[in-house]
C-alpha cells in the first residue's frame, strides 16, 4: 500500500434504522453491555442532503448513540418521521445486497444468552465454536437486523466486525483495500458458518479488511444470489444504513473520500473543515460513510457514555 492511500481509519459506527429507538436501545444496553451516549433529533435540508432523502427540509428524524469499551466505536439508532420510516421488504435475506449483520464481541457468552432469553428474543441456531470461541446470531425486532454474538476474552461490548453483501468483490476489494487504505486479512468466517444467520449451504466468495480493531467483511453471494435494494428504497428504510470509518485528521479522510469517488463513488457533501462526515454510496448503493471526529470532538459525536435514567439490568 502506497504512503498516499494510508490511511488512520477504524470501523467507527455501524447505523441501524429502528422502528423503536428505546426497545433497541434497551437491548443493546441491558442484553449486549453497551452504554448510552445520548441523542438528539434532527432536521432539515442538511440531513436530508447527507442521507440523500427525497423530503428536503422536512426531514425530521431522531438519532441515539451507543458505545462499548473501544475508544471511537458506536452503535447509532435512527428513526425517521419525515421520510417516514418503511419496513424491511418481506422475504429479506442476509445475502441481499446492502450491509446485512454485524458482530458484538462479549466475554460473558453464557449470561448474554441468558439475557437474551429474559428479553424474549431466540437465536437463529444453537451456538457453533468458531476457532475456539463460540458465535450466535439473533435478529434485533426494531433495525430487523442480524447481530452475531461472539465469545471473546477480552471484556466486552466490542464492535467484531460489520459485513455486506456485493455484486462485485473485486470492486469492493478495490474500494476498501485501495481508495481507503485498509489492509486485507483473513475473513472472519467461513462457509459452513453461514447457517448462522440462516444461508445454510450458501455458496459465496469473501474478502475482509482490518479497521482499527474490528474487520469490515463484503461478501459476494452466488446462492442464494444477492439481490439489489429496491428501486425506491432510501436510507431510512429499516435496516442497517450504512457503516462508518472514523478519523481523527481530516487529512486522512480527504484522501480516501477523493480516491473513492475516482472510483465511482459519489459523496453527499464535501469533507467538512472541521468535525463531521460525508456519506459515499459505492457501487448498487452501498453507503460507507467517512466520519471526522478530532480529539476533543468526542462528546459531541456520541463516543462518550452516561448514565441511562431507569435502566436496569434484565434477570440473569
Amino acid at each position: 500500500m502506497s504512503e498516499a492511500c494510508a490511511t488512520t481509519a477504524n470501523l467507527a459506527q455501524v447505523a441501524l434504522c429502528t422502528a423503536d429507538i428505546p426497545r433497541t436501545a434497551r437491548i443493546l444496553v441491558e442484553v449486549l453491555g453497551f452504554a448510552d451516549a445520548g441523542g438528539r433529533p434532527r432536521w432539515g435540508a442538511d440531513a436530508a442532503r447527507i442521507q440523500q432523502l427525497p423530503t428536503g427540509d422536512d426531514t425530521r428524524c431522531m438519532m441515539w448513540w451507543l458505545v462499548g469499551r473501544q475508544e471511537l466505536v458506536q452503535l447509532e439508532l435512527f428513526h425517521h418521521t419525515s421520510p417516514a420510516q418503511r419496513a424491511r421488504r418481506p422475504g429479506w435475506r442476509p445475502s441481499d445486497l446492502g450491509w446485512v449483520r454485524f458482530g458484538v464481541a462479549v466475554a460473558d457468552f453464557d449470561a448474554t444468552l441468558r439475557r437474551l432469553d429474559a428479553a424474549g428474543l431466540r437465536t437463529l441456531t444453537a451456538p457453533a465454536g468458531v476457532d475456539g470461541a463460540r458465535r450466535v446470531c439473533f435478529r434485533e425486532p426494531g433495525a430487523d437486523a442480524v447481530v452475531e454474538i461472539v465469545e471473546a476474552s477480552d471484556p466486552g461490548p466490542a464492535l467484531a466486525y460489520a459485513a455486506a453483501s456485493v455484486a462485485d468483490l473485486e470492486g469492493a476489494r478495490r474500494c476498501f483495500g485501495g481508495a481507503f487504505g485498509l489492509e486485507e486479512v483473513e475473513p472472519v468466517h467461513r462457509p459452513e458458518h453461514e447457517r448462522l444467520w440462516g444461508l445454510d449451504g450458501a455458496r459465496r466468495t469473501c474478502a475482509a479488511f482490518r479497521a482499527g480493531d474490528a474487520v469490515l467483511e463484503v461478501v459476494q453471494y452466488e446462492t442464494p444470489a444477492g439481490r439489489p435494494p429496491a428501486a425506491d428504497a432510501l436510507l431510512s428504510d429499516q435496516g442497517i444504513m450504512n457503516a462508518a470509518l472514523g478519523y481523527r485528521d481530516r487529512a486522512g479522510m480527504a484522501r480516501a473520500t477523493a480516491a473513492a469517488t475516482a472510483l465511482g463513488a459519489t459523496a453527499t457533501t464535501a469533507v467538512p473543515e472541521v468535525a463531521g462526515s460525508v456519506y459515499l454510496r459505492l457501487a448498487d448503493g452501498l453507503s460507507v460513510e467517512q466520519l471526522l471526529v478530532p480529539a476533543g470532538h468526542d462528546d459531541l459525536y456520541g463516543f462518550v457514555p452516561r448514565a441511562l435514567p431507569g435502566s436496569r439490568p434484565l434477570s440473569r
